[in-house]
């Protein structure tokens, strides 16, 4: 008996510490068919406020979370009765994005107080965890020296006591303050999760304050737990579970004008493509990306990889924004493989102070994980010579053993403003000495614009194409301008003096331009939505890119056509031949928001001829594509192409030399809301479309003041390109 009893009491001391504290609260978020969740202990139901009618359930640290959106989703209401201190609360997060501003993943509140008193565990646009506390209308952060990671779990957890509250990470208490307005009669009347107590706008209509990511098993305790028992009983072996961020199939299932075999990213907003490469038997195409919101802010470089240019794969991004040299965005850039065949980024970084050109590096062959350079920016601002401070965009390209490198910039000559791109050349791709302007604009005869951005620098057939992207100027919206010529020591030397515009309706902007695995130059761009803000916070998505197009130098001139890839999209198709069209009837092919169409067609009599697509007669909602032969005009007539009342009615027209051709073929691309069009093998066109019903998807062609006989026309329904994303 004497050696039992000691083992005795150890047993029953090692219960007595180890016993479970049960939570007051607990939110364990499994999933409904209603948009709400249920405090469990209580059953009280809590409203899932988002833009999108479904709840995004998803695998959680245990059965299921909640996925938060970064700008729409949040959870607030009243707790089922008033909590008094001592308090703990802890909530498990996997982040897809840090936030746009600082936000916090739950708050506690005191509703009684005027204005409300708050407390918050939170996390700024760096990574950075923080106590966030609103008192009496006054908001203060207090920032751990501790950077959070994405696409990880862990637990954060907020432990208010009388006179001060800390904030535990994984278990660890990483940030204590003294709080002494936190009394022993202070009492929290609700909360709120994925977002702040107090939200902040962009322009009164972007949230910037709340949650993208996961939050699962969110708990709430009536005493001050332990680091110890944190860690034995709500972390144990949690830390290492996988975390599966990718969208919902449910956000968009319903999205009939969201593009199924364009590339695009899984959600949020997206602008220039950069650095189209083919590596090791893959493509890789790099994006500007807001994971977190739907406007232009917070830039991260995005990533896609695909083997065959058709179905690609999202993964997370390679480089995003840190305090320093880069923490107002990751900015546009290029992609090229150095002397050792390794690809680099070059890419525009800057603070509030500066903005230079920066490098990084891959860590693997996939080119997942980057590593910045250490001796980073590489250019620290534009040459001393010049007054303006914002440069960017770089491009790189290599002549014999000389690395050159051109910056989109804007000049000041004679009291003109025109467009330029500042020369630099390396060695080594690390220390750049600045030559000269390769090449300037003259704005007064070429109409080229005051500040040239997304410039391409591209050999074919020993000459080079030089393109640029004018910014919206005057009226004038952004397009794509090329001119072609030589590089003549150092210097670039158009054959033309006025430039050409890369499409004939130009909505696609910012090619990225590369070779594919068979020596085919090949361009991605660009192709902005031309919608209403209030849209596009409401679609939750923002932009795409342009199906992979062959560029051909022909006469001084781009040939553009689909490359031949996309031919793995064709489901099942019917064919036309030798149908006469006239003014009295149009021709139907068919409906359908994925479509391609390839049309030869003689004229005959007719000198105004096209397609309607996104037809509707019982809505009345139609876009029609006329192509004008008298006026030598390709006529897109948006008016009636969408009954949403903010979308604007417009008309575009483009100029186009169609004269003298016994046959002109037309072949088309209907992907939800964009078409992209190509005509005889040469000109491009683009533009968006967004119809307000479903069944607004039928195509037609048509013919006025005369007929026009269809030699063939192949008419394809498209498969989506089943695009993935593995973060």
């Amino acid at each position: 008996m004497k050696r039992i009893f000691p083992v005795l009491v150890i047993l029953i001391l090692c219960i007595s510490f180890t016993k479970e504290s049960k939570p007051l609260y607990q939110w364990s978020f499994n999933s409904n068919k209603i948009k709400s969740t249920i405090e469990e202990n209580t059953k009280t139901i809590y409203q899932i406020n988002s833009n999108f009618e479904t709840p995004e359930f998803v695998n959680g640290i245990e059965n299921t979370g909640l996925r938060f959106d970064g700008y729409s989703t949040y959870i607030e209401g009243s707790l089922p009765s008033p909590l008094k201190l001592p308090v703990t609360i802890s909530a498990w997060v996997a982040l897809e994005t840090f936030p746009t501003d600082t936000a916090s993943f739950f708050s506690l509140i005191e509703e009684n107080s005027n204005p409300e008193n708050w407390i918050s565990a939170s996390i700024n646009k760096f990574g950075k965890p923080a106590i966030a506390i609103g008192t009496n209308g006054e908001e203060k952060y207090y920032f751990a020296e501790h950077r959070l990671s994405k696409s990880k779990w862990f637990n954060v957890c907020l432990i208010i006591s009388e006179g001060n509250v800390n904030l535990l990470i994984n278990g660890e208490a990483i940030l204590k303050i003294p709080l002494n307005k936190v009394t022993s009669q202070t009492t929290f009347n609700s909360l709120t999760i994925g977002k702040n107590a107090k939200e902040k706008y962009l322009e009164n209509l972007f949230p910037l304050t709340h949650i993208n990511g996961i939050i699962d098993e969110l708990k709430i305790w009536n005493e001050p737990l332990e680091s110890n028992y944190l860690i034995e009983n709500e972390i144990g072996d949690k830390l290492n579970k996988r975390t599966d961020l990718a969208i919902p199939f449910s956000r968009f299932k319903k999205d009939f004008n969201r593009p199924k075999y364009h590339l695009l990213p899984a959600a949020n907003w997206t602008n220039e493509t950069h650095g189209l490469i083919y590596y090791k038997g893959k493509y890789h195409i790099f994006n500007q990306k807001n994971g977190t919101n739907l406007f232009l802010g917070q830039i991260n470089w995005g990533h896609f990889s695909s083997p065959d240019l058709v179905q690609w794969t999202e993964h997370k991004p390679v480089l995003t924004p840190e305090e320093g040299y880069d923490e107002i965005g990751i900015w546009s850039g290029h992609v090229v493989l150095d002397n050792k065949g390794m690809p680099l980024i070059m890419y525009t970084g800057g603070n509030e102070k500066e903005v230079g050109m920066c490098l990084a590096f891959p860590k693997d062959d996939n080119l997942i994980d980057w590593k910045k350079f250490s001796n980073n920016p590489v250019v620290k601002g534009p040459p001393k010579q010049y007054k303006r401070r914002d440069f960017r965009d770089p491009y790189i390209w290599k002549e014999k053993d000389v690395w050159y490198m051109i910056v989109g910039y804007g000049l000041i000559e004679n009291d003109v403003q025109k467009g330029a791109l500042l020369l630099y050349k390396s060695n080594d791709l690390k220390k750049w000495t600045y030559l000269h302007p390769l090449f300037k604009g003259n704005p007064e005869t070429d109409h080229s614009g005051i500040f040239w951005e997304m410039p391409v620098f591209w050999k074919m057939n020993n000459k080079y194409i030089l393109a640029v992207n004018p910014i919206p100027y005057d009226g004038k919206p952004a397009i794509n301008l090329y001119w072609v010529g030589s590089f003549i020591n150092e210097k670039f030397v158009p054959d033309h003096k006025l430039p050409k515009k890369l499409e004939v309706i130009n909505r696609m902007l910012s090619p990225s331009v590369s070779l594919d695995k068979n020596g085919i130059t090949t361009a991605i761009a660009i192709i902005p939505d031309l919608i209403p803000r209030e849209l596009q916070l409401k679609h939750g998505w923002t932009h795409l890119f342009s199906m992979p197009r062959v560029w051909n130098l022909k006469n001084g001139e781009i040939y553009q056509t689909p490359h031949p890839s996309l031919i793995k999209l064709r489901d099942s198709s019917k064919v036309f031949e030798n149908v006469n069209v006239n003014s009295s009837s149009n021709l139907k092919l068919g409906s359908g928001h994925q479509i391609e169409i390839i049309a030869e067609i003689f004229p005959l009599q007719s000198d105004k001829f096209g397609f309607y697509i996104g037809k509707n007669l019982k809505n009345d909602e139609s876009t029609k594509l006329c192509f004008d032969l008298k006026k030598n005009q390709l006529v897109i007539d948006q008016t009636n192409s969408s009954r949403t009342e903010s979308i604007e009615k417009r008309i575009e027209i483009g100029e186009i030399n169609l004269k003298n051709r016994k046959t002109i073929k037309i072949h088309l691309f209907i992907d939800g809301s964009v078409v992209e069009g190509f005509i005889n093998d040469k000109e491009a066109f683009t533009t968006r479309i967004f119809p307000k019903f479903y069944d607004s998807d039928q195509v037609e062609v048509f013919s006025e003041n005369g007929s026009i006989l269809i030699n063939k026309l192949d008419f394809w329904y498209l498969k989506s390109s089943n695009n993935l994303s593995d973060f």
